[in-house]
């Protein structure tokens, strides 16, 4: 019993790559708080120290840091993985994950910590724990992907006050809280995938092996999805993330990966496949780089069909 009460200890695991100092900063200055120490895993290549010198000047939060840059692009996956296994072998309680540019609200932690244990309480295994979150580009807030009784598909819920705590089918990485003893059963992320998809692949796998995963209304944050937004026609008018061609890639590839992979529902496999075809509608039909949004998602099904996974060649 001594043991369960223990105060949980929180690292947070940050990825970045390039990292600006207008939306980094704001993240850090939240986190530094709400946990108890910050790995920053950074994928920068080690001849660009700029922004590092700006961080280095920040006195109020440096002492509760701990930056491990690995010298080039590695991809999300592996930072994760590192920054993961760092946090492990200080002895944390739990892992925070997180992108560059994410803001937590002033209690998400907290909230996600106690959103963790009140599900606990129903004796169900908790793989993670997830915020609500709004995109900053489109301002649409997020609901959960869940299967709800009566319907063949997965759907999407939102949290209530009176259902605070959503079952989802997956979460995002950023704003993620997940025990550190789950990765000795689940394992670490998919570096093959390199980015995106990276954390739908391991939320199947965390629940094929019998976890739960969680979003909560009781914690928020904000995010940036894509790189800015498209003005798309879906029987009227609306915001949709824009990603450059080579994200495209990656969505597409690491989408027809996941297609291959057993522990995945067919379900899920074939109701995903409309998100996947929006991304391609919106890209190619009204992104800025039409041809080259083409050319990227026929080479990335391809890549996909032919396991050609990792870092993009081209």
């Amino acid at each position: 019993m001594e043991e369960k009460m223990k105060r949980p200890i929180v690292y947070a695991v940050v990825v970045t790559y390039y990292p600006q100092a207008d939306t980094f900063l704001p993240l850090m200055n939240e986190l530094v708080q709400q946990t108890d120490m910050v790995i920053i895993v950074d994928n920068t290549d080690a001849s660009d120290d700029r922004f590092f010198e700006v961080l280095y000047k920040k006195n109020s939060y440096i002492e509760h840091i701990n930056i491990i840059r690995l010298g080039k692009n590695f991809g999300i996956a592996a930072a994760l993985n590192v920054g993961i296994e760092a946090a492990k072998i200080a002895g944390c309680t739990h892992v925070l994950l997180s992108d560059q540019d994410s803001l937590p609200d002033s209690k998400m932690v907290f909230n996600l910590l106690r959103a963790e244990l009140e599900v606990s309480k129903t004796g169900v295994k908790v793989g993670a724990v997830g915020p609500t979150y709004t995109d900053l580009h489109t301002k649409i807030t997020y609901p959960f992907q869940a299967q709800l009784p009566r319907h063949f598909f997965y759907g999407h819920q939102a949290p209530t006050p009176a259902n605070p705590h959503v079952e989802a089918l997956t979460l995002i990485t950023s704003g993620t809280l997940i025990p550190i003893e789950v990765f000795q059963d689940v394992s670490l992320m998919r570096e093959d995938f390199f980015i995106d998809q990276v954390d739908i692949e391991w939320c199947h796998r965390a629940r094929s092996r019998g976890y739960h995963l969680f979003g909560t209304g009781y914690a928020t944050m904000y995010q940036r999805m894509g790189e800015s937004h498209l003005r798309v026609w879906y029987l009227r008018w609306r915001n949709e993330s824009a990603y450059s061609p080579l994200r495209i890639y990656y969505r597409l590839r690491n989408y027809v990966a996941l297609c291959r992979l057993e522990y995945i529902d067919w379900r899920w496999k074939l109701r995903s496949s409309w998100y996947s075809a929006g991304i391609v509608y919106t890209h190619v039909f009204f992104g800025a780089n039409r041809l080259e949004a083409l050319k990227m998602v026929l080479k990335g099904v391809w890549h996909g069909l032919c396991q050609k996974m990792g870092q993009y060649e081209g």
